[in-house]
């Protein structure tokens, strides 16, 4: 069999070879194993065959809804249709968008369509005969229809007065039905900054999202990450966590390699394995921090610690399993959910009215909510690479220090020192500033400038105190 994608990338058009001699042909019209090995894994519990008379008739959009929803493969056995599949999965990067293959008994294609996709097709020819298999048994009390002709959608079905049935006729359109398809999102490290705020993102624009908990998708444990993926079945994973703690990396060595490299790897593969989407999140530490200018997404990597490196060789993990991965790297990030320099800085204040603070590393402060939004925009896109995810504009350490200060009214003298007076164990990049040159050709809307995010961070924690 050959499998072609369309263009929406969860469609297939299967062609079977034909044998063919003196006594007519051949063709083997399903393997359960060949679909296996391409990562489907559907169990068809019904095979249904359809009639239709008369040239012009059109039969749909049909669907079920979960916990019934149908994987459907369509062939047509006698004469010719126009077979349509519309994605009505939120979150999908063709979400309402259609394919239409033409299936005849002399071209023998067929249509693979998925669960949350409607189903359609128009008679070319009389006395037209249509067989399918589905993964589910029929449910009247999940069964919908749209219709054929909604706006929304556009089908151009090249028929002005096609033969419906009073049924299709009824049908409501796209915005009035109780649709509720998504596609399947995992999030890993939803105890962290990033990943809180990506999972809160997600349920806010109604996606379907997973967040197992470290016990349950323990990133170490190949089996664990394995199972969990296979039996969960995420369309998109979103890989947050991370071993983060730069300074101890330099001693934990083992420990950062395991979470952040062998973790990462665990998680492509079992991907790999489903045919997953996967987002990285990686860090300004790839870069070795020299120069002034900002670094472009295909600058070539040079990692100055050993939390950079491990993240470094986590992001060619993903480019060598994973073909339709996005790379997401950010910097100086802060949030409401753990610890960061933000929340640091007013600590300190609590107890001192003076501060020394860094003035020579020069980055993006990058707000967690903000590269949410960010992250959230850029799956449902099938823009697959390298992004620099980083609120805009630039500043020093001591530069950030000094407006956290002044927009909580806080009244500290904060004095500039360079970091050769404020060794730490790991070196740091002195240049972090990040090119979005990626994020523009993909017509991704920038994050905004650090010093709006930190306004309304500021805002966020202070309504949290009272």
């Amino acid at each position: 069999m050959n499998f072609i994608r369309t263009e929406i990338e969860d469609v297939l058009i299967i062609e079977p070879r034909v044998f063919g001699d003196h006594r007519g042909w051949f063709t083997e019209t399903y393997s359960k194993v060949k679909f296996e090995e391409l990562g489907i894994d559907v169990d068809f519990v019904q095979d249904n065959h359809s009639m239709s008379a008369q040239k012009g008739t059109l039969r749909g959009l049909h669907f079920q809804m979960n916990p019934k929803a149908q994987t459907k493969l369509v062939r047509c056995t006698k004469g010719k249709i126009l077979d349509v599949a519309v994605d009505l999965r939120k979150g999908s990067s063709t979400y309402k968008k259609w394919v239409a293959v033409e299936l005849s008994e002399d071209n023998k294609k067929q249509l693979l369509i998925p669960k949350g996709f409607a189903h359609g097709f128009l008679t070319l020819t009389d006395n037209a005969e249509v067989q399918y298999k589905v993964d589910e048994y029929y449910a009247p009390e999940c069964d919908r229809s749209i219709r054929f002709d909604d706006s929304e959608i556009g089908i151009m079905w090249g028929i002005e007065n096609p033969i419906l049935s009073e049924k299709d006729l009824k049908a409501p359109l796209l915005k009035d039905s109780d649709t509720d398809f998504s596609i399947k999102f995992l999030v890993t490290g939803v105890n962290g900054q990033l990943g809180h705020d990506v999972v809160l993102k997600l349920k806010e624009i109604n996606l379907d999202v997973i967040s197992p908990t470290r016990e349950e998708f323990n990133l170490t444990n190949e089996e664990q990450v394995k199972t969990f993926i296979t039996k969960e079945k995420p369309d998109v994973i979103i890989h947050c966590a991370a071993y983060t703690a730069v300074d101890k990396a330099e001693e934990e060595k083992d420990l950062c390699y395991s979470v952040n490299v062998n973790g990462t790897k665990n998680i492509a593969r079992a991907a790999k394995g489903i045919n997953a989407k996967v987002v990285y999140i990686s860090t300004d530490y790839v870069f070795d921090g020299s120069g002034e200018e900002p670094y472009n997404e295909d600058k070539e990597t040079a990692p100055i610690n050993y939390y950079g490196y491990t993240k470094d060789q986590g992001e060619k993990i993903l480019r060598d399993l994973i073909d339709r991965h996005f790379i997401v790297r950010t910097s100086w990030v802060y949030g409401s959910n753990s610890n960061n320099f933000v929340k640091t800085m007013l600590k300190l204040a609590e107890t001192r009215n003076e501060i020394s603070v860094v003035s020579d590393q020069i980055g993006s402060p990058t707000y967690t909510k903000d590269l949410a939004e960010f992250i959230a925009s850029l799956v449902q896109t099938n823009n697959y690479g390298t992004y620099h995810g980083v609120n805009e504009g630039y500043c020093s350490w001591y530069e950030f220090a000094k407006l956290i200060f002044r927009k909580c009214g806080i009244n500290m003298i904060v004095c500039p020192i360079s970091s050769k007076e404020y060794p730490t164990k790991a070196k740091r990049p002195m240049n972090s500033r990040l090119s979005k040159k990626n994020t523009d050709k993909a017509y991704i809307e920038r994050l905004p400038h650090w010093e709006d995010a930190l306004s309304r961070f500021i805002k966020e924690i202070n309504s949290q105190e009272d």
